[in-house]
Parts: structure tokens; sequence; C-alpha cells
């Protein structure tokens, strides 16, 4: 079974993300019946913290709104009102003047590593543009600093000459994490990080998280509609139901005596007793 380490509290303890009374709305669509224009409310006064070392699991079904939240989080998208900091700092003043303050913060994993990874350049290039960007070390040593990454999410130096293309989808998704961890941050953000691997792929994926947050000290947002994944990697849990989160604590406690009836909704749909995937999915994720 998997061992989450507890994360720092304290009176003195720092927050190292927080959201207040967020709210998004897309704009309204163009409509031919007069007076039945109007926006989408996607997110809906939402609320809530990180603290460092902690991971938050934040569930849902598809469509909720947690792409979108996870959109605002990183500076994708400005919410409509409501504010956001990271480490006591507003996203304004790290945004300014560019996103690198942020950046060097909070980076994003996401799920389509084909999509976040350029298809013409070697992995390797982009790790040495990533640092480049930022302004990160000397050029003479961002070559050693690229392999060193790479090794610590257990891939050969030689993968730095690959192209994406080149490499399995476990692989590239420990591209895209090495490519997050090279400038340092303190929180990721990961979006479905592991939905599209196959499921021993994602217990390695799942284990190498975990043990880079316990030998870096690192906050993760974890994002998914895998209840099952959710449960084993996350400290707390937030549920998420039409834009608005409706349930949030300790995540023994929420799954073991759900308070709000969508919470038990979702875990009464998650399939117990099904042969096959399933099955094997909550051995694998057993032997954490």
């Amino acid at each position: 079974m998997l061992e989450k380490t507890a994360p720092s509290s304290g009176e003195g303890a720092d927050v190292a993300l927080v959201a207040r009374n967020l709210q998004f709305s897309y704009s309204p669509s163009f409509s031919f019946w007069p007076g039945r224009v109007q926006g989408f409310h996607a997110i809906k006064d939402i609320s809530l913290e990180l603290k460092p070392g902690e991971t938050l699991g934040l569930v849902g079904e598809s469509g909720c709104g947690k792409s979108t939240l996870a959109s605002l989080l990183c500076g994708d998208r400005e919410p409509t009102s409501g504010e956001i900091a990271l480490f006591g700092k507003s996203f304004k003043s790290l945004m300014k003047p560019s996103r690198r303050g942020l950046a060097k913060h909070l980076q994003v994993i996401s799920q389509d590593t084909l999509g976040a990874l350029d298809p013409r350049r070697s992995v390797g290039h982009q790790m040495l543009e990533t640092l480049a960007i930022h302004g990160i070390g000397h050029p003479s040593s961002r070559l050693d600093r690229a392999a060193e990454t790479f090794k610590a999410v257990s891939l050969p130096v030689s993968a730095l000459e690959k192209f994406p293309h080149q490499l399995s989808g476990g692989q590239r998704q420990r591209v895209a994490i090495a490519r997050a961890l090279v400038v340092e941050p303190k929180i990721l953000l990961c979006d479905e990080p592991v939905s599209a691997l196959d499921v021993s792929v994602q217990a390695q994926v799942l284990n190498l998280l975990l043990d880079l947050q316990r030998a870096r000290g690192l906050s993760l947002l974890f994002i998914s509609h895998d209840v099952r994944v959710v449960r084993h990697v996350s400290h707390r849990v937030a549920i998420m139901e039409a834009g608005e989160i409706v349930e949030t604590g300790p995540t023994e406690e929420v799954f073991a005596n759900p308070a709000h009836p969508y919470t038990a909704k979702l875990l009464s749909a998650v399939p117990r007793g099904r042969r096959g995937k399933v099955r094997q999915a909550t051995a694998v994720l057993e032997t954490l």
C-alpha cells in the first residue's frame, strides 16, 4: 500500500497555493433567439489551499470544470473574479513583467505529452531551451543539468537525443516531468497525468511523482476523474461538481464517510469485482 508522507504543518507553515472565491465565465455565444444569449459559468466561487509538501486531489467527472480550474491556477486564463497567490505572492506580481516568475514556482504536467512536446526537436534540445528561457545556469553547464534531471526521473542520458515520437508514452511523460523539474519549481499541477497510460506504467509514474515529492518537498495538485488513483496519492481531496467544490477534507475521511450526495455517487460508480483491467489496476496500485 502506498505510504503518503505527511505534509509540513503547524502555525508557522506557509501555504504553497491559495485560491479565494474564483469565478470564471466563458463569453456568451451568438444566438438567433433574442434574450437567450448568455455566458457559461464554468467556475463558481471556488476556494482552496495547497500546503507545502502536500498532495491535494481534485476529482470529478468529465466536464465538471477541472481543466478550466487548472488553466486559472497556472495562469493560462484570467479569472472573472477572485484571487490566487503562491507562497503569499499574488499572481499579478509573479506574472510581471512576464510569466517566467510564475513558472519558476509552478509547473504543469498534462495528459497530452505529444501536444506538450515539440515533435520537430529532440527532447534534449527542449530541455536546454527551457533552461535558456529562464536564464538558469551557464550555457556550458546546462547539458549536465538536463542529464542529471533525466537520471532523477529514471531516463537514460541517451534519451536526450530522441525525438518525442521515438519514445513510449511512459517515457514521454517522464520527459514532461523532467522538463517541469529542471526549473526547480515548488508546485506541480498534474492534470490527468496518467490517464493515457497503461495500468502498470501508471503505477510507475505515480511512484516517481511521490518519490520526487518526498525528495524535493514538492506540493502536488493532482487532477483526475479516477477516484481510485486520487485516493491512493492524495493527503486531502476536493470533490468538484458542475464548477463547484462540494466537499473537501482528508482523503480517507471523505471517501469512508462522504457527506455530499455527489461524492457518494462518484464512489458508487467505481467498478468493484469486475474482472480484467479494473481488478488488475487495483492490484497494481496496492503494491505502491
